[in-house]
């Protein structure tokens, strides 16, 4: 009996022995292995991509989406009870990571529980605050956009309207103001929503002025108030600006307009830099009827264009941007000027306009319905390489055709004949 006990409690050992080899409780986990004990942290980010920024806190506005991802170490297939997200102490997910937004505007607490096998609670938490970006009106404000008479000699008021959705967040605006020249003359940060401009201003001049609203975590409005007024003039004097520009989408262009009174008299003249588009300002000017003229000198295949307005005292007339078509295409012949031309080693044909600058990208040849791709473009001269050949000898004919686009876009396309020898007859378009 006794000997049958001690077999029992050897027997008895064995198992125990055999349940730890399988089971290291200090550790959590079903192995043979002495390994860290379980760790989990949380993160969130904004997209899956490895290198997104991940981080434990978070300001965003109501309804972006957010990833929000765990980790457990030494791996997620360790033998767990449960795992669960909460937000503010409520369940929020059941997944390790998932994808989702948060509308409430506030600050929130986000955790990751997760219980071991052995009923053991591990958890992190995130904090993310939700906040709407601040309101900004932008159709109601002072002084209203092209607002014209403004007083140089006197303090300036601009208000604005601006709030909080949520009602939980401090706003401030930025304020800028700039003269004609985009010079900046204030630009400054502001807790309430006016601004008084007590220095003197330049008379007949136009100035502009922006707003944007920010809260206190940085989320600036939607809406930005970006508005222009104009200064009162001396003594019945008064002012035009505007702004020309062409149809071209390439080259650089020197404007002239030219300002003539009702007697058909030059009496003002602008010449801009090398540019795509010209600004002028004539001031002062009477109480008049007046002609401007804007052209290109050195592109005439822009069309001048000629404006005829009448001043208001004491105002500036902004007029609208004017635009100088160019509708004339390209010119293409040949050196000889002919349309049949002579096979040979490079073939050259004379391509111009005077719009601007013809790219290469915009020229296409084709021989015999055949591309060729291989061609120099050079102060207006077309260099074809050809490789003549025996067998061009046993036709007559054969055709090549150009196609060109000016900067306005406009095409023309020109077809020349090609002959193996001087023997034929030569073909002249109409």
């Amino acid at each position: 009996m006794a000997i049958h006990f001690i077999k029992s409690i050897a027997l008895f050992g064995l198992i125990v022995l055999s349940i730890a080899a399988c089971t290291d409780s200090d550790e959590y986990l079903f192995n043979d292995q002495s390994i860290e004990k379980i760790k989990v942290s949380a993160a969130v980010t904004t997209a899956f991509d490895s290198n997104d920024e991940k981080s434990k806190t978070d300001t965003i506005q109501p309804g972006d989406s957010l990833i929000f991802l765990s980790t457990v170490y030494p791996s997620k297939s360790i033998r767990n009870r449960q795992y669960l997200w909460t937000i503010d102490g409520k369940l929020f997910a059941n997944e390790f990571s998932f994808k989702k937004s948060i509308d409430i505007p506030g600050e929130h607490e986000i955790a990751f529980i997760f219980v071991d096998f052995f009923g053991d609670t591990l958890s992190d938490t995130l904090h993310i605050t939700v906040a709407s970006s601040p309101n900004l009106d932008p159709k109601n404000f002072i002084p209203a956009n092209g607002t014209q008479n403004i007083a140089s000699d006197t303090a300036i008021n601009f208000a604005w309207n601006a709030s909080d959705p949520d009602s939980l967040w401090g706003i401030y605006s930025r304020f800028v103001l700039k003269n004609n020249n985009q010079d900046i003359l204030v630009d400054t940060l502001l807790y309430q929503a006016n601004y008084t401009y007590f220095k003197k201003l330049e008379p007949l001049q136009k100035y502009t002025w922006t707003v944007n609203v920010y809260n206190e975590f940085n989320q600036k409005s939607n809406e930005t108030i970006s508005s222009s007024f104009f200064t009162d003039g001396i003594n019945g004097e008064s002012a035009v600006a505007g702004a020309i520009g062409t149809s071209s989408d390439l080259g650089l262009y020197t404007f002239r307009i030219a300002l003539l009174d009702s007697l058909q008299d030059t009496i003002k003249t602008y010449l801009s830099s090398k540019s795509q588009s010209a600004h002028f300002y004539f001031k002062p000017l009477s109480n008049d009827t007046y002609s401007l003229v804007a052209s290109i000198d050195d592109a005439p295949d822009f069309r001048p264009q000629t404006i005829i307005f009448k001043t208001v005292a004491n105002q500036v007339l902004e007029l609208d941007s004017i635009t100088l078509l160019d509708e004339v295409p390209p010119r293409i012949k040949s050196v000889s000027g002919s349309d049949t031309i002579d096979i040979q080693d490079t073939l050259r044909f004379i391509l111009t306009d005077f719009g601007g600058k013809i790219p290469s990208s915009r020229i296409s040849i084709s021989y015999e319905k055949n591309r060729i791709t291989k061609f120099t473009f050079s102060n207006d001269t077309l260099y074809i390489p050809f490789e003549k050949q025996a067998s061009l000898q046993n036709w007559s004919y054969k055709l090549i055709t150009l196609i060109a686009h000016d900067a306005s876009n406009n095409p023309t396309r020109k077809t020349f004949y090609l002959r193996p020898n001087v023997t034929f007859p030569e073909v002249f378009s109409e």
